[in-house]
């Protein structure tokens, strides 16, 4: 009995010592992606949480796939600067509309045509050049999809994330498309996006340790 005990902890601790770097690198989760209805259509683009403090951001990085036609690679590459955990960035290419329809400045400017997107295409996280989330599915064109958000939004449930390469969408909900025609700002609109809202209460890589899990077998 004590030879199957000890045999389990080694299984236990060698998936452990397996998944960290997994577990660590979720620092990111992809959290609201948006197709604004001012000129344009736009604001374009992304809202993403920060799981844990994060010292150098530039080890991530955003990348579009339009129209089904699969990825595109990082595209745009965050600047070398900390991020706090809890809080929200904002990535958009349309600092200006962006401002005016949400009422606060986006955190990051995007150039070229890394969230160049409507409401039919997949953003791809990356952290280190690997897919760390992702909405959409990259190599489908999402026009007539369920998860299509033309003049619209999609949002992320709470607690869930990030997904790597795999889209899953049951971990998200959705405006509906043309729910913004007209509107002048988010707050007012028929369908105001539910910014900053989620909430992430899963057990962090700090709290994950090889004792808490071989406590649960003495």
């Amino acid at each position: 009995m004590r030879l199957l005990k000890t045999n389990l902890l080694i299984a236990l601790a060698t998936i452990f010592l397996l998944t960290l770097p997994m577990i660590a690198s979720a620092q990111l989760i992809l959290t609201g992606v948006f197709d604004g209805p001012l000129s344009g259509g736009t604001p374009k683009g992304v809202e993403i949480y920060v799981v844990d403090d994060i010292a150098d951001l530039s080890a991530y990085g955003l990348g579009s796939a339009n129209n089904g036609g699969g990825t595109d690679g990082e595209e745009y590459t965050f600047p070398a600067e900390a991020a706090v955990g809890g809080t929200f960035l904002y990535a958009t290419g349309n600092p200006d509309e962006f401002l005016a329809f949400f009422g606060f400045a986006a955190t990051h400017v995007v150039e070229g045509f890394a969230l160049s997107i409507n409401g039919d295409d997949a953003v791809e996280l990356f952290h280190n050049g690997l897919v760390e989330d992702v909405f959409g599915e990259i190599d489908t064109d999402g026009t007539g999809e369920p998860w299509e958000h033309l003049d619209g939004w999609a949002y992320r449930v709470a607690d869930t994330g990030p997904d790597g390469d795999i889209f899953d969408i049951t971990n998200w909900t959705f405006s509906g498309i043309n729910v913004w025609d007209g509107a002048l700002d988010n707050a007012s609109s028929d369908a105001p996006m539910p910014l900053g809202s989620y909430t992430n209460s899963t057990v962090g890589v700090e709290d994950v340790t090889f004792d808490g899990i071989k406590s649960l077998y003495r």
